[in-house]
């Protein structure tokens, strides 16, 4: 397991090397290479590299030595990368080899708590009233371009398919050509923007992680709490929904900054509840696809079946569906009524216009939504 997060880091390296000395030459390649052996054998005999590593560049003109430092962010950001993987690798290994709980998980952490003489009871008192909320916040040097989030994030399912498919040259082969090509796509892409980033845009950076792994991620957090917090034999179950709730200081810090404004506050809110929203509906919709089940084979329950008949879908290919009908009803656009009810008890009416605006945008209306759609 320790070996495959240093092949991966040596292949990733070995493919920007390439790429490099593909796109930049072949002296542009031997400086890169020349300037991080200095830095690894620095660090190996413990004292500082900068002087060599300054003396070495003091050679070049200033171009190569910028296209040195873009190498050595590309490094430095794909290594990441790979130790990222292998820790979701490891986590997979540990839960699959029935060795004991890896150091930090939640069942390592409910060992030592069963072990200290906490009762069953007062874990499951506990937990019920668990409330963890991670805040995102933002800095405009720490914001990852979305080009670069959705590369990164290919290539990491493609060290995963790698690992599974080590002992298939063929496989490898293609494998390490598709990695090529997105180092290659990298290094020929900006890692930062041109233009300074707005509070808007940190805003909408921020709401991509969302989409990216928090809604899968939290979600599977606390069903493994409630997994691993049951008591043996016990039939109920522990509501551990909001046990992790996520919190945001963009759009909304009140630090000084001059650009969070009113206006900036309600941006926020309305990206927030546009991103959630969809969420769920796009949630529905699969399930519509899925849920094929026939009122000929199953007998669904007289909710399911009334919310079917209140669905207005008439379609005669799904006349004996249930759950896609009633599934069907809630995607509609006319449920969202119920929603728009909701919206018309705020108070504020910039806050309700903008709530009104984001229902809009969500059904890929013209305006908002005003009751007859």
């Amino acid at each position: 397991m320790h070996d495959a997060v240093g092949d991966d880091i040596r292949l990733l390296g070995r493919l920007l090397g390439d790429a490099i000395e593909q796109t930049e030459g072949r002296a542009v390649f031997e400086l890169v290479e020349q300037v991080r052996r200095l830095a690894v054998d620095g660090r190996r005999s413990g004292h500082s590299a900068v002087d060599d590593v300054r003396a070495a560049l003091a050679l070049h003109p200033l171009d190569e030595q910028i296209l040195v430092l873009r190498a050595l962010d590309w490094l430095s950001l794909l290594a990441n990368t790979a130790e990222d993987v292998h820790l979701e690798r490891r986590r997979r290994h540990y839960q699959h080899s029935g060795q004991p709980a890896r150091p930090g998980s939640l069942d390592a952490v409910l060992e030592r708590v069963r072990g200290a003489g906490v009762s069953a009871d007062d874990i499951v008192a506990t937990v019920a009233t668990l409330q963890v909320s991670p805040v995102i916040t933002a800095h405009p040097t720490e914001v990852r371009r979305k080009t670069v989030l959705e590369v990164l994030d290919q290539l990491s399912g493609l060290l995963d398919d790698l690992d599974v498919r080590r002992h298939d040259a063929g496989a490898v082969a293609q494998i390490e050509q598709e990695l090529s090509v997105c180092v290659l796509l990298l290094w020929q892409t900006a890692l930062l923007r041109l233009s300074k980033l707005r509070v808007r845009d940190e805003i909408n950076e921020a709401i991509r992680y969302y989409e990216t792994s928090l809604f899968e991620v939290i979600p599977a957090l606390t069903h493994d709490l409630a997994t691993i917090i049951a008591t043996p034999g016990d039939t109920g179950s522990v509501d551990t929904s909001s046990a992790i709730t996520m919190g945001s200081w963009i759009g909304g810090d009140r630090d000084g900054n001059p650009f969070v404004t009113a206006d900036v506050v309600r941006y926020a809110i309305a990206r927030q509840s546009e991103t959630a929203l969809a969420r769920h509906l796009s949630a529905l919709y699969g399930l519509s696809r899925r849920l094929s089940m026939t009122d000929r084979v199953v007998t669904p329950s007289e909710e399911v079946s009334a919310l079917a008949v209140a669905s207005g879908d008439d379609s005669p290919f799904r006349a004996d569906e249930p759950y896609r009908r009633a599934l069907r009803g809630m995607h509609d656009p006319k449920a969202v009524s119920l929603v728009a009810q909701y919206v018309e008890t705020v108070k504020n009416p910039a806050l309700r216009g903008e709530a009104a605006r984001t229902l809009g945008r969500l059904y890929q209306r013209e305006g908002p939504f005003d009751g007859s759609w």
